[in-house]
């Protein structure tokens, strides 16, 4: 047998490609953020079975992956929507740069989405970031220290399972506050952990999901009417489109209370609280 060099380490792979990728892609009607971020994040609890994570080691590890990516998403798609639909937020991001390859691709209807192609929003500092820069929002409130806390750690963990086979990098050990080990440490999700970690991340979401709204009711009710681009024919409408693009209707249906929870009551609060 005649080897070649390269040979004695390992056979020659078997040629093949990916090919077209069309197979792999289907067209979704999308629900609200926070409605498609939830049925995401109950997808991935319900196929995370003590069973399931007993038998492989890597499972828990990529619904991880899903939970964070699946945040991401969420970020992404209402920073998009505000940015639409909130003045401020379009003054606040006038100047920033988009993705040419975005626009091409979503066209002019759904331009706003390609804002934030180019960002990642798997660590806090980047979420805080961008929250401020394009929507004037700040994340230093009190509510969002231990929720933003804890996504770090997922993402930390995410990052582990990425970008370095599974194998948690010395950076990220250090940012986490590991302990030494002698030997390199693998990231093995459990039953256990896989639950905390996720509920840690819908934690932060939902909590975005509130304050965002609260804020964005707040500049409706008293900071957009103040502007001379506001029209208050439309304000209804505006009112309407904000509670499509925040109201959680996956979750409404096991709420405690939910008959106390509708569009005009929540509407009628805000008239209250702002003497409108």
């Amino acid at each position: 047998m005649n080897l070649s060099i390269a040979d004695f380490v390992n056979e020659a792979p078997p040629s093949g490609s990916i090919g077209s990728i069309h197979s792999a892609l289907t067209e979704v009607d999308l629900k609200s953020p926070i409605d498609e971020y939830i049925k995401s994040s109950r997808s991935l609890l319900s196929y995370g079975t003590v069973r399931r994570l007993s038998e492989n080691d890597h499972l828990g590890g990529l619904l991880v992956l899903g939970s964070v990516s699946a945040a991401e998403a969420y970020f992404r798609s209402i920073l998009s929507l505000s940015l639409e639909g909130c003045p401020i937020c379009r003054e606040t991001a006038a100047e920033k740069q988009i993705n040419l390859g975005g626009v091409l691709w979503h066209g002019h209807s759904e331009f706003r989405r390609s804002a934030f192609e180019h960002m990642s929003f798997s660590s806090k500092s980047e979420l805080k970031r961008a929250s401020n820069s394009y929507l004037a929002f700040d994340l230093k409130d009190a509510k969002f220290s231990g929720p933003l806390a804890d996504f770090d750690v997922a993402c930390h963990l995410r990052h582990g399972l990425v970008h370095n086979g599974g194998i948690l990098p010395g950076r990220n050990a250090v940012q986490l506050g590991v302990k030494k080990y002698r030997k390199p440490v693998r990231i093995v999700v459990d039953f256990s952990m896989l639950q905390r970690t996720v509920a840690a991340v819908d934690t932060l979401v939902l909590t975005f999901n509130r304050e965002l709204f609260a804020e964005m009711c707040h500049r409706w009710a008293e900071k957009w009417p103040r502007r001379i681009d506001w029209d208050p024919d439309k304000k209804d409408e505006t009112f309407n489109r904000l509670w499509r693009n925040f109201a959680c209707n996956e979750l409404h249906q096991t709420r405690a209370g939910r008959s106390h929870v509708s569009r005009g009551k929540c509407l009628a609060e805000i008239k209250n609280k702002y003497n409108l």
